[in-house]
């Protein structure tokens, strides 16, 4: 029997009865946008999940509100409101775990999701227990693109090693289906949903943790002029799409030039009082609503959703002319609450291990890092250590401008955006004066040169400045999350050390910085385990569960020995068989089929590349994937594999051959070897 809800009857409902037989059914309205979710938000759903049900006192975890409208008759479907992304993914992450060994009867049958008169949307929803070849780029705005890519993402989660295996452990499976919550709201049919959206987007929102985090540091100082001072780093700091030094000191470039240095290029004192003479001006910013409002926010923030939206409105970025060639130019690869976690790790004490540190960086968790850092401190220590972290939060997100890329959206490659979800190209600058301009009020503009000048990095393509470039974007695509965004962490925290003492940063030390935090990775993935059951026969592991650092520092390698210096990294997360599983019957040939099937997931018959591509082509034998020159963009170790494929073969001993020569390269690469003659590969 079907239930039936009132509008009153608001619930909390496990992820196991959102879709249990008896359960009402749900469909997405016509109006709602398409399914978007990409491979960050939908992991950061599954390993939260993960997490809290590895807790030694796992509680019940809220993931958040489902707004319905109940049906006008007992047998139509909820309308799903809001909370559409998040329902669709869990919809489909029990599809797909039910189609795993043994997991079938412990999830039970499923009432389908639909979407309204979007056919080809409840089709995919239907199908993910299935193999289903998602739409090429050029079909990317189809209805279920976002579907096939979100099932193509989680059956690889499912099937990467030992974290996959660990999600499917029957603790996580009863954690995941009994102590899951989703809270179900009902709202009368009759809304007027342009006003309900309206009020949930402005007045309806509540603090958001970096509200609260900002309350409580300001309430442990007493002084208005250090509370203006904190509002005023942490307003600048929060626009994560300009530079800090334009920000910080919008509309003032004498004050710029004072807080940067005379070319704006220059690291803000360390100095809290120092840095409020340069930045406060008693007349204005020590009344500061946003300062004196926020600063008096109760323990409990019980603020009024009125008095939320007045004090928190009130802390806008500004912007201006003179900030032209840089506002919407540049793309930042994190969040303010990420740097927020990453400036607490930067001057934390030590490292924990990878798991440990993963929490470190989880934003859920911002509030109690925040709490946990400052209440351990004797009360006379907090008002130092909030004085200390208002100066630390400001020269760390300089530095941050500065060592760490961005995407700049005026510079496209060809091909770079059709594998990229972001716009522009990678960039590495440092925010510098330029010189006046007429027709700008004689005001001097910013200029962006290249972080490392290349006396010093080397001229040219492959200047230390554009190594250090490739490294980033080849970490950065392949620790998509915030949470296990590490090697930012290192490179901060080095280049943080090193103007503490008034040292210099050099293009071959930040580089060294880099390729040492990348090597403590691949170590671990290239070095033999014993404990591992199924392993090739030097150690390393096998199809998905090889880690995405050894694909993409792979392919950094081989730039240099291939002297590709203008390849460009994209985001990949799919391992592509070169040698399919599963053959084209069509395109059948023994020239191109192995005969050991062992060698199917080593290392030398696999690529890393994008979800579409390798739903694309996955059944296609290497000669046919060999044409596809998109697809070889993609991947330098995909070249080599194409060029070998394009003499007539890829048998066995191509495998083997294409397998020992990029495990040495990485082995040589761990041992602090340079690269082979360009005419080896």
């Amino acid at each position: 029997m079907t239930q039936t809800i009132a509008q009153d009857d608001v619930q909390a409902i496990p992820v196991g009865q959102l879709f249990s037989p008896d359960a009402p059914s749900y469909s997405i309205p016509l109006y709602q946008r398409n399914y978007t979710w990409g491979e960050e938000q939908i992991h950061r759903l599954i390993r939260d999940v993960f997490d809290e049900a590895e807790q030694e006192e796992a509680k019940d975890y809220f993931l958040g509100n489902l707004v319905v409208a109940p049906p006008q008759r007992a047998d139509e479907p909820l309308d799903v409101i809001d909370g559409q992304q998040r329902l669709t993914t869990l919809y489909i992450l029990l599809v797909k775990l039910s189609s795993r060994p043994g997991l079938k009867d412990r999830i039970g049958p499923l009432r389908p999701l639909t979407y309204e008169a979007r056919e080809k949307a409840t089709r995919a929803l239907r199908g993910v227990a299935d193999t289903i070849d998602e739409p090429a780029e050029d079909e990317k705005d189809r209805e279920d693109s976002g579907i096939l890519r979100a099932s193509m993402i989680i059956e690889q989660l499912l099937d990467g090693g030992a974290d996959g295996d660990r999600l499917q452990t029957p603790q996580v499976i009863d954690y995941l289906l009994t102590r899951v919550l989703v809270v179900r709201m009902p709202i009368d049919r009759s809304t007027d949903l342009n006003r309900y959206f309206e009020i949930m987007n402005t007045r309806g929102a509540q603090l958001s943790p970096v509200d609260i985090v900002k309350a409580r540091l300001l309430r442990y100082l007493s002084d208005p002029l250090d509370r203006a001072l904190l509002n005023r780093v942490w307003t600048a700091c929060s626009d994560m799409e300009h530079y800090v030094g334009m920000s910080a000191t919008a509309g003032n470039t004498s004050q710029r030039a004072e807080v940067f240095g005379p070319d704006w290029d220059q690291m803000p004192t360390a100095d809290f009082s120092r840095l409020r003479a340069q930045l406060i001006d008693t007349t204005s910013e020590a009344a500061s609503p946003a300062a004196d409002d926020a600063s008096n926010t109760p323990e409990s923030t019980a603020l009024t959703l009125d008095d939320a939206v007045t004090a928190y409105s009130q802390t806008t970025v500004r912007t201006e002319s003179e900030d032209a060639d840089g506002g919407e130019r540049f793309t930042s690869q994190i969040t303010f609450p990420t740097l927020l976690l990453q400036v607490l790790a930067v001057e934390g004490a030590g490292r924990g291990s990878a798991r440990e540190d993963d929490r470190q960086l989880d934003d859920k968790l911002l509030v109690q890092r925040f709490s946990a850092r400052v209440d351990s401190l004797p009360p006379p220590e907090r008002i130092d250590w909030v004085r200390k972290f208002t100066t630390d939060l400001l020269r760390i997100r300089y530095l941050f401008d500065h060592f760490i890329l961005k995407r700049d959206a005026t510079l496209t490659t060809g091909h770079e955006s059709t594998t990229d979800e972001e716009p522009g190209s990678w960039s590495l600058y440092r925010l510098a004066r330029g010189s006046s301009r007429r027709g700008n009020n004689g005001q001097d503009t910013p200029r962006y040169p290249s972080t490392f000048a290349a006396d010093e990095s080397g001229a040219g393509p492959r200047s230390l400045h554009r190594r250090i470039l490739l490294l980033q974007s080849a970490l950065r695509i392949t620790y998509t999350s915030p949470r296990t965004m590490h090697w930012m962490t290192d490179a901060l925290r080095y280049v943080t050390e090193l103007t503490d003492h008034d040292e210099p940063i050099t293009a071959q030390g930040f580089l060294h910085c880099l390729e040492s935090h990348a090597h403590e990775r691949l170590r671990e993935a290239v070095t033999p385990d014993p404990d591992k059951e199924e392993t090739g026969p030097d150690g390393m592991a096998l199809g998905f569960a090889i880690p995405r650092i050894v694909f993409t520092y792979l392919d950094y390698l081989l730039v240099e020995e291939m002297n590709q210096w203008d390849f460009t990294f994209s985001y990949r997360t799919s391992v592509e068989h070169f040698s399919p599983g599963t053959e084209d019957i069509e395109h059948s040939s023994f020239a191109y089929r192995l005969e050991d099937p062992h060698l199917l997931d080593w290392f030398g018959n696999l690529a890393l590349v994008t979800v579409s591509t390798n739903s694309k082509f996955s059944n296609y034998l290497p000669a046919q994937k060999a044409n596809n020159h998109d697809a070889r963009r993609q991947s330098l170790k995909l070249e080599l594999m194409a060029r070998r494929a394009e003499t007539g073969s890829w048998n066995d001993a191509d495998v083997r051959t294409h397998h020992e020569e990029m495990v040495e390269l990485l082995r040589r690469a761990l041992a602090g070897e340079r690269a082979r003659s360009v005419s080896d590969i």
